[in-house]
């Protein structure tokens, strides 16, 4: 008789556990059906921003190993006493945190939501409608902050263009006085060309500073770091299996919470199962490893590194719009 009564309340466990799959896999691929179906309120997701956050070390395998910690420890303590229904509310809110997370990895990996993107800076020069002293006024201040930059050619050109053209001012005042007043139109023509000229020169070389500037800004944000530019589907059945691991945890603690008897058993039986998703987070780390190799990164471990901190920001983005837009809603 006691053997059938367990069957039947495993039996109606498994039911509940491959029940909530079900749902949460069949709206998995939209951010506020999810949303919906994980019912956290606004302070919860924006909780879950602030501790992944937080993970200031490895990112979010590290959040992912922070939440399990309190969980599994709770779950360790069901083999000598009964937890309250409190402390399992708590872990089973901790739990559809660590949810949320996945499943957002999971969307940003099979590009159902789109990675954020460094802002293009894009920058129009209009040099040719400058003056004079702005550029240089530039120019100065540029070389006061890096005075190797007085070598640059374009640098050096600017200012012998700039000397000339004090030099010709120079000299057209002190003639200008002597010129027949029949031939003043001509003898100011004449240095008006020059300084067009001059002017002309000296735009020029700032554009060419200015150009190189922002190549070298394009350069570098090419060559940085950047998720979109790794084969980041190959970790989505990983995350698929994080997520229903964890989902099964929740499910459970609920079913546990609910019947509030006698629930000892299946506590303890989660913990010594607690083996797998354990493995499934160290898979993940294994797995960035193996997309730097592929990808032919030559810190393999800066460039795990970079992954999972990457990971982390994009999320944290996340969690903290949806935290706005469900407290203004």
């Amino acid at each position: 008789m006691k053997i059938e009564y367990i069957g039947r309340r495993m039996a109606e466990l498994e039911k509940r556990i491959i029940g909530d799959w079900v749902e949460l896999r069949e709206k998995a691929n939209d951010l506020h059906s999810l949303l919906d179906s994980l019912a956290l309120y606004p302070p919860e997701i924006r909780d879950a921003g602030e501790r992944l956050r937080h993970s200031v070390e490895q990112g979010i395998v590290e959040f992912k190993r922070t939440v399990l910690s309190p969980v599994l420890v709770a779950l360790e303590t069901a083999r000598y006493k009964s937890l309250a229904a409190e402390e399992m509310g708590t872990q089973e809110k901790s739990l559809t945190q660590l949810l949320l997370v996945i499943f957002l990895q999971r969307l940003l990996t099979a590009e159902l939501l789109p990675l954020s993107r460094p802002q293009e800076q894009k920058r129009s020069f209009g040099v040719e409608d400058l003056q004079v002293n702005v550029i240089l006024s530039d120019i100065n201040a540029r070389v006061k902050t890096a005075p190797g930059l007085r070598a640059h050619p374009a640098v050096k050109n600017i200012l012998m263009q700039v000397n000339v053209y004090n030099k010709e001012n120079q000299k057209m005042r002190e003639l200008l006085p002597t010129i027949k007043p029949e031939m003043r139109a001509s003898f100011l023509s004449n240095f008006t060309k020059t300084f067009e000229e001059i002017i002309a020169s000296i735009r020029r070389h700032y554009a060419t500073i200015l150009q190189e500037e922002a190549a070298a800004a394009q350069k570098s944000r090419e060559e940085g770091f950047s998720l979109s530019l790794l084969p980041l589907k190959e970790l989505t059945p990983l995350l698929v299996n994080q997520a229903k691991e964890v989902a099964r945890m929740r499910s459970t603690l609920a079913h546990a919470r609910d019947e509030k008897y006698k629930t000892r058993e299946v506590l303890v039986r989660m913990y010594d199962q607690r083996h797998e998703v354990l493995r499934m987070i160290e898979d993940e780390a294994k797995a960035f490893r193996k997309i730097c190799q592929q990808t032919m990164q030559y810190d393999l471990d800066g460039c795990v590194h970079q992954i999972a901190n990457a990971f982390r920001d994009e999320i944290v983005g996340i969690l903290e719009r949806q935290g706005k837009k469900e407290t203004t809603a």
